[in-house]
């Protein structure tokens, strides 16, 4: 099948594109079909269309600005500009950028288009055949895959085969994200610069000869790393001259994608030349290396290395549990709870990524496990894991200490309200009324003042100063915990979940309960 991704930023012409013919009856194949060009990148760098079918007029980046980047990653894919102008300038910047054709949609039917694409099928057909392997696809399989040379030996011919053998030099470029395991329990912060691959290889690719260097290949490992390949030109020089070098074009990408995009990066340089599968065998078993970026909390340039192995990483791991941190905050023992944030704060002083990954995960378990167990008794406050989240980045090791110290505190205020005074009269009748009537619709201050015979503005700052929030959110806090026992019975839908827990329409349910546990109901229907 031959894969097409469609572009435009009109909807009636991306559906007119979808349905002018049977694609699938002549062999095509539709991976993606969008509105926005960033997008459409995205959908590129996933699928590898052959044939990519593209408006040339939109609004954040035009048709010719994003074949010229497609061009960057794949120069053989296959380009089809459909326009609704017919404009000269277009055209010819169109023809430098080696497009197929550039068709104007007033004169598109059924019978020209299918003629046209079938012809493309054809050319790419035949090119598939021809070029089925290439060195680019072949280093990227022995780095990903680790496969034995003499398989393509059949293949290649004589030069490119022993091109494949060749000592090569890398960099790798990390990205600084939120470890994984904090993104499981928190909402994501992930950098969505979706152009910073494009950028890597670019400026790869452009700056490699000020530094007597050629790129030979580049590619994603995964969504968080990219590999960049390159040899040496020139005379053969030492290794501590090969290793400044490297180091300095290291320093050139990191300034040059601090410019280009939002994303924070680490590079990581190899300067002893090794083969291609070599190397990436040596990543696998060290690339546990890069998890130091987590500790560091700010972009670095080092060299590859040795690093941490998966052996001395669980020698040196601490032998403090998940479930020794959860119960010395569930019995409120304070020197426990210090212990663990001091031992994390020192982790971090000391870059110490081992001890800094085990205390924060098993601190982040032990935490969320109040997570919905947890409700203060008299004030109705409940326990959220991404409640003021936001306002920390866990990209920074020491931020994470600071929200997990502030949850742990939080956590003690909620659990110790059993042993305070109790409130009022007026406020403990406000309460039980809130408690009793929070189904109705048309609750609200107003309401709860009236029926304790307080005025409205008294109300609210009495409330306020015995329980510690408003009356709005703490009738919405009683809300959001009965609409996540409702969730959690998956007979309910959300319309019926808000309308039972006293929401006037389903999306300010959906805005309230976002507020409150840092997810949509959907999410948190599908979480669960």
């Amino acid at each position: 099948m031959i894969k097409v991704l469609l572009v435009d930023d009109e909807k009636l012409a991306l559906e007119y594109l979808e349905d002018i013919i049977n694609w699938e009856y002549y062999g095509f194949e539709i991976v993606g079909i969008t509105t926005d060009a960033e997008q459409a990148l995205k959908l590129f760098r996933k699928h590898r269309p052959h044939l990519v079918i593209s408006d040339v007029r939109m609004p954040t980046m035009s048709g010719l600005e994003l074949v010229t980047m497609i061009r960057e990653i794949d120069k053989r894919v296959h380009i089809l500009f459909m326009s609704g102008y017919k404009n000269f300038s277009y055209v010819k910047q169109a023809i430098r950028l080696g497009i197929d054709d550039y068709l104007l949609k007033s004169d598109v039917d059924e019978e020209s288009f299918l003629q046209k694409i079938l012809g493309l099928k054809e050319e790419i057909q035949k090119e598939c055949a021809k070029n089925q392997y290439t060195t680019n696809m072949i280093l990227e399989s022995l780095f990903l895959k680790n496969e034995p040379e003499e398989h393509y030996k059949s293949i290649l011919d004589e030069n490119e085969y022993i091109r494949i053998h060749k000592r090569y030099y890398y960099l790798i470029l990390a990205k600084n994200l939120v470890p994984d395991f904090i993104e499981s329990y928190l909402p994501s912060t992930a950098c969505s610069d979706l152009a910073y691959d494009y950028e890597f290889d670019s400026m790869c690719a452009r700056y490699a000869p000020g530094y007597d260097m050629q790129m030979v290949s580049a590619f994603a490992v995964d969504d968080k790393v990219n590999l960049g390949i390159f040899e040496l030109a020139g005379n053969l020089i030492s290794l501590k001259e090969i290793n400044d070098r490297m180091y300095q074009f290291s320093r050139r990408i990191i300034a040059g994608l601090g410019e280009k995009t939002s994303c924070s990066f680490s590079v990581y340089y190899y300067a002893k030349g090794c083969s291609v599968r070599q190397f990436g065998r040596f990543y696998e078993k060290n690339k546990k290396q890069l998890w130091r970026r987590y500790v560091t909390g700010k972009p670095q340039i080092a060299e590859f290395s040795s690093g941490l192995s998966g052996e001395n990483a669980e020698a040196k791991a601490p032998s403090v549990s998940a479930e020794q941190i959860f119960n010395g905050i569930k019995n409120g023992d304070r020197d426990a709870q210090r212990r663990y944030i001091e031992r994390l704060k020192i982790a971090i002083e000391q870059e110490d990524i081992v001890t800094y990954l085990w205390y924060a995960k098993g601190m982040l378990d032990a935490v969320s496990r109040f997570e919905g167990s947890l409700l203060g008794e008299k004030s109705g406050r409940r326990f959220s894991m991404t409640e003021s989240s936001s306002t920390y980045d866990f990209r920074n090791p020491k931020e994470v200490a600071s929200f997990l110290e502030f949850k742990m505190s939080e956590i003690e205020l909620i659990s110790g309200e059993d042993s305070r005074g109790s409130y009022s009269e007026v406020i403990q009748e406000a309460l039980n009324f809130l408690q009793e009537n929070y189904k109705d619709p048309e609750l609200s201050t107003n309401v709860v003042a009236q029926k304790v015979s307080l005025s409205n503005s008294w109300l609210s700052t009495k409330f306020k100063e015995e329980v510690g929030i408003g009356v709005s959110d703490y009738l919405n806090g009683i809300r959001v915990q009965k609409a996540k026992k409702l969730l959690d019975q998956s007979e309910y839908m959300i319309y019926e979940v808000a309308e039972l827990t006293g929401f006037t329409s389903s999306q300010y349910f959906s805005k309230i309960f976002k507020q409150f546990t840092g997810l949509t109901p959907n999410e948190y229907k599908r979480k669960g």
